[in-house]
């Protein structure tokens, strides 16, 4: 007999075709979340005249405050030189935030700003990922990983610009690591960093620089690079693995039609962010949301960027979702998000719903427009939130001729079967226990089984109208779901302690 799948209690997604053994009328559909138009955060500060930049990050906290540390971008002194900030602003509902005056770095003579970092005027910084690390002391309950660059008199003194870690007690008074840059290596743009419950470990993604290559050819003639994504781990924070290479364009990618070819040094396409994360609702489901750089023509033309969705069940090897389809689109023509976008972390549960921030800007990553200026696309930058369903990244799909799905081998703990689906109007579901001869068993059969109906992320399976399958805990078995005009997202086995009402 094939070794059952021990889920335990979790919560399973369907994120790809791991629970689906076999499978009739039922397709696997990716759920782009809804964009909202207004920003939530523009450029209205001296330190923000170049625009609010891509790399930001918000955090909802215990307490229920929304936090916010974004990108701040200004025209420096010396080439590069003091170009990026910090900045921090705070929400009690995520959608109106402030920001407020800390006294903490200067910034032209005065501290009477929302700046953390960097903590010196000249240094710079290309925003930054930060993390509440819980099991660390108290001195470094906050993290963030960032592309730093020393001032020109620091570098001469022997710093070194590149990936610098910091840490905090509140996420506002930071502290640089030691033995900067840490881990070596390239980085550029939002690199990730977490700490992965299940491995034990902190993980980190860098966006490599544009090292990989078509093919042998390509690299011997130095053409046609494209940049890409690593994963490293680290036990403390501080002595990280080498970079393996975990995602990057593939054959598919590379060969896409365009309408024109330019004959220059660069793929098609290649993957500028990767905004990779582990979901917090489940144990084995990681996410990318990487933004795709298109520039097959001229100049990098058109020079825009997307956002994708990628899922993994390891954060090493990555599906792609949705047949290569915008997860996140850009806007209307025109407008702030016309350009480019990016994801950036994290994804904040509400109630049922995902809250998902990103950055827009409406120029591109080419020269500007003939006529136009760089002040008038950075006034135009911001911050805005999409929504989504709780596990609503991928559904399992029944269209109005219905269809079904059986799950492989199973065992559990728990003794509800609770769903997240949505039927609409029309639709409905049934589940049916199979035992490990493939044959229904008794009290749970398709025959007996209660037609599940509505839209709800926790709704209860019954037959006869009887919840409990304590029984079967531990047991072999299968779930074989029959359905119609149903969207089903995520099950879970639950005790009567976990019961919710629907």
């Amino acid at each position: 007999m094939t070794t059952p799948i021990d889920i335990g209690g979790g919560r399973q997604l369907f994120i790809d075709h791991r629970f689906i053994d076999r499978s009739r009328g039922v397709r696997l559909r990716m759920n782009p979340p809804q964009q909202h138009a207004e920003p939530v955060l523009v450029p209205d500060r001296p330190w923000e005249s170049n625009g609010i930049g891509a790399y930001n990050t918000v955090l909802l906290e215990a307490d229920g405050r929304f936090r916010m540390w974004y990108d701040a971008g200004v025209k420096g002194g010396l080439p590069s030189e003091g170009a990026r900030r910090l900045g921090y602003a705070e929400s009690e509902d995520g959608r109106h935030w402030h920001k407020p005056s800390l006294g903490l770095i200067p910034f032209q003579g005065s501290t009477d700003n929302n700046l953390v970092a960097p903590l010196h005027e000249r240094q710079s910084l290309q925003g930054a990922t930060v993390f509440r690390d819980d099991a660390a002391p108290e001195a470094e309950r906050y993290k963030l990983w960032t592309k730093f660059l020393p001032t020109k008199a620091e570098q001469e003194a022997g710093a070194r610009a590149g990936l610098w870690g910091m840490h905090s007690t509140d996420g506002l008074h930071w502290n640089y690591y030691p033995n900067q840059p840490n881990p070596e290596g390239s980085c550029d743009t939002q690199n990730m960093v977490f700490w992965d419950e299940r491995l034990h470990c902190y993980v980190g993604y860098t966006r490599v620089r544009a090292t990989q290559h078509l093919d042998e050819a390509a690299e011997a003639e130095g053409r046609k690079r494209y940049r890409s994504v690593g994963r490293v781990t680290s036990a403390d924070f501080r002595t990280w693995s080498d970079v393996e290479i975990v995602f990057e364009a593939d054959p598919a990618d590379l060969s896409m039609p365009v309408p024109e070819q330019a004959d220059n040094n660069t793929a098609n396409i290649d993957y500028y962010t990767s905004c990779a994360m582990k979901y917090e609702g489940a144990e084995d489901v990681y996410l990318m949301l990487p933004s795709a750089y298109y520039h097959w023509g001229e100049g990098q033309y058109p020079a825009t960027m997307d956002v994708q969705l990628l899922t993994s069940r390891d954060g090493i090897s990555w599906d792609r979702a949705g047949d290569r389809e915008p997860f996140l689109r850009l806007g209307p023509d025109g407008s702030s998000t016309s350009g480019m976008i990016f994801a950036n972390p994290w994804l904040l549960p509400m109630g049922d719903e995902l809250w998902l921030y990103y950055a827009g800007t409406p120029r591109t990553h080419g020269a500007l427009p003939a006529g136009s200026s760089e002040a008038d696309f950075a006034r135009r930058t911001g911050i805005f939130c999409a929504s989504l369903r709780r596990d609503g990244f991928l559904s399992a799909d029944a269209g109005s001729a219905g269809g079904e799905l059986t799950t492989p081998l199973l065992t559990f703990t728990g003794d509800s079967l609770r769903l997240n689906c949505d039927g609409s109007a029309g639709g409905w579901l049934q589940v049916e226990v199979l035992d490990a001869q493939d044959q229904p068993v008794t009290g749970y059969t398709l025959s007996e089984a209660d037609d599940l109906r509505g839209n709800g992320v926790d709704k209860q399976v019954t037959w006869q109208g009887r919840a409990d399958l304590g029984d079967l805990s531990g047991r072999a078995i299968r779930l074989h779901f029959v359905m119609r005009s149903m969207k089903l997202f995520a099950f879970q086995f639950v005790g009567q302690a976990g019961i919710r009402p629907t």
